[in-house]
């Protein structure tokens, strides 16, 4: 069944009508002028065409539902919160990444980042979804059918169909349809306005208006309220969303809920940290640019800057720790709705709290008594959290005994039997047997333990009945080894006559049957039933009433009325047996009399009433004064030593409340929310005493430090300097409150600077509980509506959780700043790599792969195991913390993360990588400008040594060779540095090989010989002719022995097998090959293959040769052919005539080229690069610059600038590199004359 109709859109002018408190005058205006209103016939209800009229105008009496937020996108949100968002946007950026380069450590980055953004959304999204909506509890309110009349006749109807002006009929049991105004009751017909109004006893009604105030009046009933006793014909005024209960509804779902701390915390960090990973990634990518660093390389290297500055494992680590603080918590009988609440918990600075059922156990209880002693009527404390457990009255004293058995006598509340046995868990129907069969009775009470740790007692047979009755025969049963058992008593005394409780006569009277004859028993209304007693009992003896009796008795009474109890006086008679036989007819009235025919205490009346009817002079008999019980809704109690721990914690409690200011003000003091004098008892006690400013004994009330606030002093106008004024006092109690000024209070406070913390347990306190900054509901005794509205539920309506959760919530905050300082302090020694391979070139020490294997491994681990650090020892003794200076991440803790720790942690990352590096034989020194390439562990270096030997893998050092002017071979190929020996400089073979886009026929991979189909897309590549250039340059290969000695060495790491020659690379001995480090293969400017190393094709010929490891994919060619690119030899069908390599050395070598210099360069001054290799014809000259178009000479010599068909010679005595010639197949034209290659690597 469907109790809500469609949503309807609200106007922000309807949002601040629901704010306001109720303005009703339904309950005021005269009941005929309501009923014409209403067009409706008390007598005969509405007509079925006024119902249908009403229904098109009114609606159906159901309350409209929000918007429902489709379960995906709930969890789509849950996906992109601004964290995950930075964290999409990292993924994205490393997919792009990929895209560029086609690393898969990009690939595997981006996919990571994904899986930890789904991972932490979906555990997420399965904490916060485990509630209901909250509009789903309002439907458990409205009963499913209602009596009512229309037509004439009584029908039951669905209460959906109610319409304003129907008549309806309620009895005990029934819960009100909509509100309504009574028209006639019983005298004992009463609503439970608890989860309302807060109060927590029943509430009579009655037809006549007695406030101005609705929710004070007596003569209305409001929907979703219940009806404990009586019945009550009334009208129906108000339905579905215009109710009370409606409004509340509408209010509850129209406030939005606050940001909670942690996650504007969490906010601005990510807001910083952004921000300076944007920063350094643009300042890197610009650095790069000023260097010449290729694009795609630049930005492939601003993603990793970006990237290694996200704290990638912080969202996990954040959820983590939140979800072990929320099982902790659960483990102490606290449900944690919202993960996020849990901080906020500890960084509350005022609670607002709710009494009944909050701080009270929302159930009545005997707190004192007032019976007879010798001499006196004396006050006794009963065991009560409300007389801190305390117990002095005397059991065996005549008159407690007598006035016990009055409370169990006049009583009609009763305990359920089912509550008396013990059951089979999970049924209530299957009892528990004993080893004789008999089933097993359950206590009467029994201590259980809190979350909290701490035992309480507890009543385990449960009463049924009106709240006050209930409570004393609680108090009685607990008594039942003296006074004896309460259904045990009642069987041996049966009831021979009952006067229910009314209003008009404010007692209860019940005559029994005893062994010596009728006992009369009365409780009621105290100065009631003072005044119809001439005796009182003290202690065994009754005597008579004197006027100190009285006085003393009344004296002790407004006392305890004073601290916010109920009394109830009791009093008794024992009825003459020769008069009131078993045989006598007990009646209140008859046709003679207006008066009952026995004893009850009447004053003498000697009027005729209308029918002509007199006193009966019997009922002017009057009673023995027994005591008093005063009740009250006792403190729970872990609340005054919660509340006094919330005082040290430097937290502020303010009790908010829709009872009576006498009662709110009692339980204030109790619990310590009040501990001094308010500013209305001082202008009270001034006053009283007639006391004037000045006077040696007046009290400031401006000095006063407490305030109870009735709800009727406050309101949407109430001003700013007013609330300033209210929320400047330490103490504070609001009382009377309604739900819409509890929300205002809320508010206030948060605008007053608080984090504030709303606990509560009804229907009224739902708007509150979801503005506050994080709401708590009572989970035994709180309300469906309540529950829902809230982030956190005491399970065991314990409010001392409360502050344990206030510690749980500043430790949980304290942990995650160490969480984060030990996070981000990692960022330092993860971007000092990428800021030193940019400025000095040196190979990458930390990958972004490497980043993400700290970010999500190894850091992850420690950075949670910090949720499980204890408390400091004064976490409980230091205020809360300032949201505008206490932050999550302070300018202290960027300072420590980075400036100290995380420099310290970069500087033992760079000693540790140099030293390993050293230890492989590549010193310091030879790692600037080694970055800059690819080739970075898997090229060799070509190097100069100076001294040093050849060793094997046998560690056998090779005197023949000199490293100097030989190179290293197959068998011989480790260098050892020995004692002196030392590398002059270090360098790569040049890649001087690149073919364009017109032979993009594969993506090519220079370590898959798949790919080698004639093209490398661009990638520059090192050739053999550029290696043998290095040779002759005396740059030779270079592999550490340090690095064979390493533990880590892997022979793997040669190309091929050192033991073996490899016949297809054996052409003349030379060991260039054999170092290429090109799995698949070496490109050559001079060698030419027949065949094709690549895929079949028409232009098969136009493939370069290339040599490659027995391993390689690719089968070896059946035939190579290779020349020596000299001058005498031609290179099969190649168009290279007459090669040489000439390698920049001078004249000095006695060889036949001069240095090779830049056309605007400085030849002595060494201004060229010994690692360049250049074609030149006929000898050795300048260089073009670079960035310039190279110049072509006519067949006769002469410069004729760009390439033509006339102008397509190079000119003699200029040096090209093979990218200035721009051919399209090998990379440079068809050079018909003698033409040298020169360079080395």
């Amino acid at each position: 069944m469907n109790f809500f109709r469609k949503k309807n859109d609200m106007t922000d002018e309807d949002r601040k009508n629901l704010r306001k408190n109720v303005k009703v005058e339904d309950h005021r205006i005269p009941l005929q002028e309501l009923l014409n209103r209403l067009e409706v016939d008390p007598g005969a209800g509405l007509s079925s065409g006024s119902v249908k009229r009403k229904v098109k105008e009114h609606g159906e009496n159901m309350l409209t539902p929000p918007a429902q937020t489709p379960v995906w996108i709930k969890f789509v949100k849950e996906l992109t919160g601004f964290f995950s968002l930075l964290l999409w946007g990292g993924a994205i950026l490393c997919f792009f990444g990929y895209a560029i380069d086609g690393s898969a450590d990009h690939l595997f980055l981006g996919i990571v980042l994904v899986f930890v953004v789904v991972v932490t959304g979906v555990f997420s999204f399965y904490q916060n979804s485990k509630s209901e909506s909250l509009m789903n509890s309002f439907k458990n309110m409205l009963p499913p059918k209602v009596k009512v009349l229309r037509d004439g006749c009584q029908d039951e109807i669905l209460a959906l169909s109610l319409v304003p002006g129907d008549i309806v009929f309620v009895e005990g049991g029934d819960l009100i349809p909509a509100d309504m105004r009574v028209l006639s009751c019983s005298d004992n017909f009463q609503v439970d306005n608890a989860a309302l109004t807060g109060e927590s006893e029943p509430q009579k009604r009655k037809p006549e208006c007695t406030n101005d105030d609705p929710l004070e009046t007596r003569n209305l009933c409001f929907f979703g309220t219940q009806v404990p006793e009586g019945s009550c014909k009334g009208v129906i005024i108000s339905t579905g969303d215009k109710t009370v209960m409606g409004r509340i509804a509408a209010l509850a779902m129209s406030t939005p809920k606050e940001q909670t701390p942690i996650n504007k915390e969490i906010h601005r960090f990510i807001v910083i940290i952004s921000s300076i990973a944007m920063f350094l990634g643009m300042v890197f990518f610009f650095l790069n640019l000023a260097v010449g660093t290729p694009h795609i390389q630049n930005l492939v290297f601003m993603i990793g800057i970006i990237v290694a500055n996200v704290p990638e494992g912080l969202l996990a680590t954040v959820t983590v720790c939140l979800t072990l603080t929320a099982q902790r918590m659960h483990e102490k009988k606290v449900l944690v709705k919202n993960l996020e609440g849990v901080e906020t918990l500890g960084s509350t600075s005022c609670i607002c709290s709710d009494k009944t059922g909050t701080l009270t156990q929302n159930v009545m209880t005997v707190a004192q008594l007032v019976y007879g002693e010798a001499g006196s009527y004396v006050t006794h404390d009963a065991p009560s959290s409300f007389t801190g457990g305390n117990k002095t009255y005397d059991v065996d004293n005549l008159c407690f005994k007598k006035l016990c058995k009055c409370a169990t006598l006049c009583n009609v509340a009763t305990f359920t039997e089912s509550s008396k046995w013990e059951y089979e868990e999970g049924s209530d129907s299957t009892k528990i047997l004993d080893k004789n069969g008999d089933p097993i009775s359950r206590p009467f009470s029994g201590f259980i333990t809190q979350g909290d740790g701490s035992s309480i007692e507890n009543i385990f047979w449960k009463p049924v009945g009106n709240a006050s009755e209930c409570a004393m025969i609680k108090f009685v049963q607990a008594e039942a080894n003296i006074v004896g058992d309460v259904e045990t008593v009642r069987k041996t005394h049966p009831i021979r006559f009952v006067i229910p409780f009314n209003s008009k006569n404010k007692y209860q009277l019940h005559i029994h049957e005893t062994a010596s004859g009728a006992l009369l028993q009365m409780k009621g209304a105290p100065e009631k039933i003072i005044n119809r007693c001439s005796h009182a009992m003290l202690g065994n003896d009754v005597i008579e009433m004197t006027e100190e009796v009285r006085k003393s008795v009344i004296e002790q009474q407004e006392a305890l009325s004073a601290n916010g109890l109920r009394c109830l006086g009791f009093a008794e008679k024992e009825l003459d047996q020769s008069v009131y036989g078993p045989e006598y007819y007990y009646e209140t009235e008859n046709d003679d009399y207006f008066s009952s025919n026995f004893p009850i205490g009447d004053e003498l009346n000697s009027n005729i009433d209308p029918n002509y009817r007199q006193q009966n002079p019997k009922s002017t008999g009057k009673l023995v004064f027994l005591g008093l019980m005063a009740l009250i809704d006792p403190p729970r109690p872990a609340v005054p030593d919660a509340v006094e721990r919330c005082k040290t914690a430097g937290v502020k409690v303010i009790m908010v409340t829709g009872d009576h200011p006498i009662t709110a003000q009692a339980i204030a003091y109790k619990v310590g929310i009040l501990w001094s004098k308010t500013r209305g008892d001082m202008e009270k006690d001034n006053e009283t005493h007639g006391r004037k400013p000045g006077d040696p004994d007046y009290e400031n009330p401006n000095d006063a430090t407490a305030i109870v606030v009735p709800g009727h002093t406050i309101s949407t106008e109430t001003t700013k300097e007013e609330w300033d004024f209210i929320l400047g006092h330490s103490q504070i109690v609001f009382a009377r409150t309604s739900p819409q000024q509890k929300l205002v209070i809320v508010e206030e406070n948060q605008r007053f600077g608080h984090i504030v913390a709303v606990t509560g347990d009804g229907v009224n306190d739902s708007p509150a509980i979801r503005k506050a900054d994080i709401g708590i509901a009572m989970g035994i005794m709180g309300s469906e509506v309540s529950k829902n509205a809230a982030d956190m539920i005491l399970l065991d309506d314990n409010f001392a959780s409360i502050v344990n959760g206030v510690e749980e919530g500043r430790l949980i905050f304290d942990n995650l700043k160490k969480s984060i300082a030990y996070t981000i302090q990692s960022n330092i020694p993860e971007i000092t790599p990428f800021l030193a391979f940019i400025l000095f070139f040196i190979p990458l020490p930390l990958t972004t792969f490497l980043i993400l294997a700290i970010d999500l491994g190894t850091d992850m681990i420690p950075a949670i195991s910090m949720a499980y650090e204890l408390p400091e020892a004064d976490i409980m003794m230091r205020p809360p913390r300032n949201p505008k200076v206490d932050r999550l991440v302070t300018s202290k803790m960027i300072h420590f993360s980075y400036g100290q720790i995380g420099i310290i942690q970069a500087l033992a990352g760079f000693f540790t990588y140099m030293v390993v590096l050293n230890d492989y034989g590549y010193s310091p020194s030879t790692l600037p400008q080694r970055g800059n390439s690819e080739f970075w562990g898997k090229q060799p270096f070509f190097c100069k040594f100076n001294g040093g030997n050849y060793v094997n893998l046998a560690g056998e050092v090779n005197l023949e060779l000199d490293p100097g002017i030989n190179a290293p071979t197959v068998d011989y190929p480790f260098w050892f540095q020995g004692e002196s020996g030392n590398l002059e400089f270090c360098g790569y073979a040049l890649s001087n090989y690149e073919s364009n886009e017109h032979y993009e026929v594969a993506e090519f991979d220079p370590y898959d010989s798949e790919t080698y189909n004639g093209a490398t897309n661009g990638k520059s590549l090192p050739t053999i002719e550029s290696i043998q250039a290095n040779e002759q340059m005396g740059y030779f290969e270079y592999i550490p022995w340090r690095g064979r000695t390493s533990a880590f060495w892997k022979d793997s790491f040669l190309y091929h097998d050192t033991t073996q020659t490899n016949s297809a690379l054996n052409f003349g001995g030379s060991s260039a090959t054999y170092f290429t480090g090109r799995p698949a293969g070496l490109w050559s400017l001079c060698a030419f293959n027949e065949g094709s190393l690549g895929e079949e094709s028409s232009e098969s010929s136009f493939h370069r040769g290339a040599m490659h490891p027995s391993f390689a994919e690719h089968s070896t060619p059946a035939h190579f052919s290779y020349g020596g690119c000299n001058t005498t030899e031609p290179i099969g069908s190649s168009k290279y005539h007459n090669a040489l390599f000439c390698n920049g050395q001078s004249s000095e070598q006695n060889t036949e080229c001069d240095k090779v210099t830049y056309a605007n360069g400085d030849a002595e001054n060494g201004e060229y690069n010994p690692m360049q290799a250049f074609y030149c014809k006929n000898h050795c000259g300048l260089r073009f610059p670079l960035g310039t178009d190279a110049l072509y000479c006519d067949d006769n010599g002469n410069e004729c600038g760009e390439k033509t068909e006339e102008c397509n010679e190079l000119c003699s005595g200029r040096c090209y590199q093979p990218r200035d010639l721009n051919d399209d197949m090998f990379g440079s034209p068809a050079l018909n004359d003698d033409v040298m290659i020169t360079g080395s690597a």
